[in-house]
Formats: structure tokens, C-alpha cells, sequence
């Protein structure tokens, strides 16, 4: 298992039950030539895993947001037991992130391309680029991602902030918690539009959407924790607490509710439980 002088055998665990991989955990499929990573989310019916942010490690590119393996005879699937939560390498990796000229650039993608490295490698895999000199493995992928660097185009923006909150849901895990705002209209046919830049507050969170290409004016905020899974799903509470955007803690439950029944609709894999005023709120002043 090696890919550019990159050596994982002490790092991955086989897998030979899909029932003992959680949400968000970062897994590795091996065999046919073949050699693809990504944030395992769930399994599909007919037995295929579900991945978000798939990485081609052979081609050294991001293959899809999301996609769908359906493993072979000769196919192993391995589950990284490292993570950027619990490895002691993590805020050196992380560093490699920060002093990345484009990472500086692009202020307002800061946090999302944070996450979408959490979400996607583990730290030594990082250390290990930086030693063999072979860092497109996280670049190139980076820039696809957000479509920057020699990647910018044109692209369907309404798709891409339906997969960054996206991303930002999957990342979370048990008790953790994130700030949102969102566009909610009377319209029927009006689709919802949902943002996030992790724990930041209400008011600097629209600023930082006000940069993004696909902005929209927001007219809720609030919070959204993470809990434990529930009818096989991962599980939030969400509040519409936000001061700048609402009521905060005089927040009613109609007018969260309006916000959870539309992230079940866009969001139909996850689970949304309504709470009053700030309910999901977290520890770190988020108004």
C-alpha cells in the first residue's frame, strides 16, 4: 500500500462489515488498479457505499462530491484509524493547509476548505506529502473542490451550496454544533437556500456569504448540533435562534419548524428535530 513512498499499513483496518463503519469515517478502496479514498456516508440499497468527496489517489484528483462504490472480488475496502479529531499530528498537518499560498487568497473559503480536509485525509497523510514533495495529492483536489487556482469556471452555484452545507452536516459529529443562515420565501416553487462558516457568528457569517457567488440574502439564523443517530440516520436538532436574524431565545417552534421541514426536503438522508429559541445552541458565542 503504497502511493508516492506513502506508507499506511499501520494506519488502515480492513473492513469486512459495512455495518461497523460510522458516518464520516475516512475509508480507502484497493484492488483492480484502482486506489480511491473518501468520507464514508452511508450504504445505498443495494449495497454500494455511499462517499462524500472521493479521491482518485492514482490520478491525484478529486473524482466526485459524492459518489458510489460497488466493490469487487478483488476489491478490499480499509477504514483509516487516524483522523484530524484524535491524532497527535493533526495541528502540524494542518499548518501545511495555512501557509498555502491560495488558502491565503481565498479568506472567505477558509473554514470550508478546513473542512473539507478534515473530511477527506488524515493528518500523516498530509506530513507524508510534504516529506515526498507531492502535495497536487491535497491541491489539486483542494482547487476542483472550490473551483479556484487553475480550476475556476462557471458552475450551477445553487448545486454547489446544496453540497457545501452538505459537507458541513456530514462533518459533524456528536454534540457538535454549527451557526447557519438561510433564505426561506413564501413561494412554493422557491427553493431554500442554506449556508455555513462553522461556529461563526450570525452577522459574520452573512458577511462572508456576501463574498461567496452564490449569495442570497438570508432571513433566518440559528443553530444546528449534532446528536446521537436516529431510524438509521444522523440525527440534528436545530434551533432558528439567531438575535441578528430573529428572536433568539423567544424564538417560536413554527418558525423552526419551517426551517427543519425544509432541510428534511433538501437533506432527505438526515434527521432534523425542531427546538425552540436557541435549543441547539453550543458553547461558543454564536448570536
Amino acid at each position: 500500500m503504497n502511493q508516492a513512498g506513502i506508507h499506511f499499513n499501520d494506519l488502515l483496518k480492513k473492513v469486512d462489515d459495512y455495518d461497523s463503519l460510522a458516518s464520516g469515517d475516512i475509508v480507502r478502496r484497493l484492488g483492480n488498479g484502482k486506489d480511491q479514498q473518501g468520507c464514508f456516508y452511508r450504504v445505498d440499497d443495494d449495497g454500494g457505499i455511499i462517499l462524500i468527496n472521493v479521491l482518485d489517489l492514482n490520478e491525484e484528483s478529486l473524482a466526485a462530491s459524492e459518489g458510489v462504490l460497488r466493490l469487487n472480488d478483488e476489491d478490499h475496502l480499509y477504514r483509516y484509524t487516524s483522523s484530524f479529531r484524535d491524532s497527535r499530528n493533526a495541528t502540524r498537518a494542518m499548518e501545511i493547509i495555512r501557509e498555502w499560498p491560495l488558502y491565503k487568497k481565498n479568506e472567505h473559503l477558509q473554514d470550508a476548505i478546513t473542512n473539507f480536509v478534515v473530511m477527506s485525509y488524515v493528518p500523516e497523510q498530509l506530513l507524508e506529502m510534504k516529506k515526498y514533495e507531492n502535495m497536487s495529492l491535497l491541491f489539486v483536489p483542494i482547487q476542483q473542490k472550490f473551483r479556484i487556482g487553475r480550476f475556476t469556471e462557471r458552475r450551477n452555484w445553487d448545486r454547489v451550496g446544496k453540497e457545501m452545507f452538505r459537507d458541513w452536516l456530514e462533518g459533524l459529529y456528536d454534540g457538535e454544533h454549527i451557526t447557519y443562515v438561510a433564505q426561506m420565501m413564501q413561494q412554493k416553487s422557491y427553493t431554500p437556500k442554506f449556508f455555513s462558516a462553522g461556529t461563526k457568528p450570525h452577522i459574520e457569517t452573512e458577511t462572508i456569504l456576501m463574498q461567496e457567488p452564490y449569495n442570497f440574502r438570508p432571513t433566518h439564523g440559528g443553530h444546528i448540533k449534532a446528536v446521537k443517530p436516529r431510524n438509521g440516520k444522523k440525527h440534528f436538532i436545530v434551533d432558528a435562534g439567531s438575535n441578528y436574524l430573529g428572536r433568539g431565545v423567544k424564538t417560536p417552534m413554527h418558525v423552526v419548524k419551517k426551517v427543519t421541514d425544509s432541510l428534511k426536503a433538501r437533506y432527505p438522508d438526515y434527521d432534523f428535530t425542531p427546538v425552540e429559541g436557541r435549543g441547539a445552541f453550543g458553547t461558543e458565542q454564536s448570536y
